[in-house]
């Protein structure tokens, strides 16, 4: 029987059947490059072990006076702990994870095996480097971050944040207009220096270990791309762009979707509308707020309100409270942030239209705006019992965020499936919204963050906005149409008016 032979088929199935297993036997390669003639991070790893004294120096009273000028504020404690995450390992797998799934749905095959690559790289390089120096972490004062503590050089926070965001710029910045690149760069580098300082200010990191982890991010960063390079001149790609780094072809360029939104003119209309019917909501939500605590907290109502609460508090359990924790985290801030971006980018990938992230984001920003305000101006106090929360502001318990948070955002999960799939079974992705905004609504009881009333009103703020946005900004269900779709069909062009 013959043998099939990778030479006999066409040029594009060979670069398919042998283009990606060459890449990455490239990039491992280049790992191994990595490791041994990264000369930055190999020069900080030898004065480190030899104890260099003016590097000693310069760690430890860094590490010292910014500890010390930080932690006796919690709010400027809490800001560093919310832009270091943006090196943490959970943005980057998501990161990660959503530019491989975006080009892999854009057919990009081999950018997305760069990405993938580059991520999983990453994640093997950093704790081994971590494992075999094995560097114990800065004793400070005032210790504001539990770490493991022989895990500091080099700093992996710095590393992650490098490689991340800039694997994202060398994939943006050839469709990117030339006046805006400067600003982008700008951008990235921003994110990487002020992740780097946070390792700092939060007694976690010596300063030699931050440079170490940018020098060995760096590192493996430009191996990949320039194997990718290497990859993509073997198939005599040269791009018109001289700013590529990575040398795609144009046609080939992961452009985010086109300019199929509406004209101007009507796009005022939409904001119009979306902004009448949000005072509309805000008065309703508002004007409920008001009657429930100054009028009705006497009566039966009240009286229901605060019994259901002492009841959830008197059957607590060490179990059930777990349980009831994981539900309400399911629309806790990073849960909306992961899947209001994950929504965005899948809904850019999968319909070339900007229409899905407008959506997300709209209803995402205009449901915590509404929450903000309503909660301002009602000014309802928490349950007067003993609740399993911290650092919650006493005043804003009416309506509750968490559950205005989940109808929002589960309800913008059904409405895009809604939208954009033709399947007969699409209306059962209604069960996410109809399911968990109220379990949610029962955990923040349970925990007695929120009152009854605080819950319903919650659930009216959240499930009324996603369904205006979703008639406003979304195409008729099922009518809304796909990648790869052609641009005039009917599907294309249907919208909601």
């Amino acid at each position: 029987m013959p043998s099939t032979s990778t030479a006999s088929l066409p040029r594009e199935d060979q670069a398919a059947a042998t283009g990606i297993g060459r890449f990455e036997v490239r990039a491992a390669l280049g790992w191994v490059a990595v490791l041994l003639g990264a000369v930055p991070f190999l020069l900080l790893w030898l004065l480190v072990q030899r104890s260099w004294s003016p590097l000693s120096t310069l760690d430890g009273e860094v590490a010292a006076d910014l500890n010390a000028s930080v932690s006796g504020s919690p709010l400027l404690v809490g800001v560093l702990r919310a832009v270091t995450t943006l090196g943490g390992t959970g943005t980057a797998v998501l990161l990660f994870l959503l530019a491989t799934l975006f080009l892999l749905i854009r057919s990009q095959r081999r950018l997305a095996a760069f990405v993938a690559t580059t991520g999983v790289g990453l994640a093997v390089l950093g704790p081994l480097t971590k494992a075999i120096v094995d560097r114990a972490r800065p004793v400070v004062e005032s210790p504001v971050v539990d770490t493991p503590s022989n895990a500091s050089f080099p700093s992996g926070h710095a590393m992650t944040a490098l490689v991340t965001w800039g694997t994202l710029l060398v994939l943006t910045l050839p469709s990117v207009r030339r006046r805006l690149r400067p600003w982008l760069v700008a951008a990235t580098v921003l994110v990487v220096v002020a992740v780097g300082f946070t390792r700092l200010a939060l007694g976690v990191h010596f300063v030699s270990d931050v440079l170490a982890g940018w020098a060995l991010g760096a590192g493996w960063l430009a191996v990949t791309t320039a194997t990718f390079r290497g990859w993509q001149h073997r198939r005599g790609v040269h791009p018109d762009e001289p700013l590529d780094p990575l040398a795609v072809d144009p046609d080939d360029a992961p452009h985010l979707a086109g300019a199929d939104g509406p004209g101007e003119p009507r796009a005022r209309a939409l904001s119009l509308r979306l902004l009448a019917v949000a005072a509309g909501l805000f008065a309703v939500v508002t004007a409920l707020g008001l009657l429930v605590t100054a009028v009705l907290t006497g009566t039966w109502l009240g009286r229901f309100d605060r019994g259901v609460v002492r009841w959830f508090a008197e059957i607590r359990s060490a179990d059930l409270s777990t349980v009831m924790e994981w539900v309400g985290r399911l629309s806790g801030t990073p849960a909306v942030i992961a899947l209001g971006l994950s929504l965005a980018v899948l809904g850019l990938a999968v319909t070339a239209s900007r229409r899905p992230a407008v959506f997300v984001v709209v209803t995402l920003v205009g449901e915590v705006a509404l929450y903000f305000v309503s909660a301002e101006v009602v000014d309802r106090m928490r349950p007067a019992v003993a609740d399993l929360t911290s650092s919650l502001p006493s005043g804003a318990s009416w309506p509750s965020g968490h559950t205005a948070a989940a109808a929002a955002l589960y309800g913008a999960v059904a409405a895009l499936v809604i939208a954009y799939w033709r399947g007969p079974w699409r209306w059962a992705v209604l069960v996410l919204p109809v399911v968990l905004a109220p379990a949610i609504g029962v955990s923040r009881i349970y925990a007695a963050a929120h009152y009854p009333t605080d819950v319903l009103a919650g659930l009216l703020l959240g499930g009324l906005w996603v369904y205006a946005c979703a008639r406003v900004l979304l195409p008729r269900p099922g009518h809304g149409a796909r990648s790869g779709s052609r641009a005039g069909s009917p599907a294309a062009a249907t919208a909601h008016q």
